[in-house]
């Protein structure tokens, strides 16, 4: 077996590589990854990878409060943070007032997949989103 230190441009050429087709579900006309195949997938690939989740942020007054969840990778000395509203899973996808332990739970999974796409696997589903709406590409950043 290898020492080869691992490193960011490994992981992203490996999980970049993948094909996600099997695994990708449709639920209206949004494309996605369930938490289990993502994470089955990256150990695979990365089978000393772990993650850990942050404790719910809270925005608001008491009684009308929405918050977002952290999720970090890590592989090896390699890491990847994400943060992810609590929403709703329909379109439009609007923020919970008053999330339940479940609404928070889903949200963790869902930035689970999204902190995985950090390094690669799955990341196309994220992709020209922004683009289409705006029709084209902008020619330069409006910052």
């Amino acid at each position: 077996m290898s020492n080869k230190k691992v490193t960011y441009e490994d992981v992203w050429k490996t999980l970049r590589a993948v094909d996600t087709s099997k695994i990708q579900y449709k639920k209206q006309s949004l494309d996605y990854i369930g938490w289990a195949d993502a994470w089955a997938t990256l150990m695979e690939y990365y089978p000393q990878a772990t993650y850990i989740f942050e404790n719910p942020t809270f925005y608001g007054v008491e009684d009308k409060q929405t918050c977002d969840v952290t999720c970090s990778i890590f592989i090896d000395d390699l890491q990847r943070t994400m943060s992810l509203p609590v929403m709703t899973s329909g379109l439009p996808m609007k923020s919970i007032v008053n999330p339940t332990s479940r609404d928070i739970n889903d949200a963790q999974a869902r930035c689970l997949v999204k902190a995985i796409a950090m390094f690669g696997l799955g990341l196309h589903l994220w992709e020209k989103k922004d683009v289409k709406k705006l029709g084209s590409v902008p020619s330069e950043m409006p910052f």
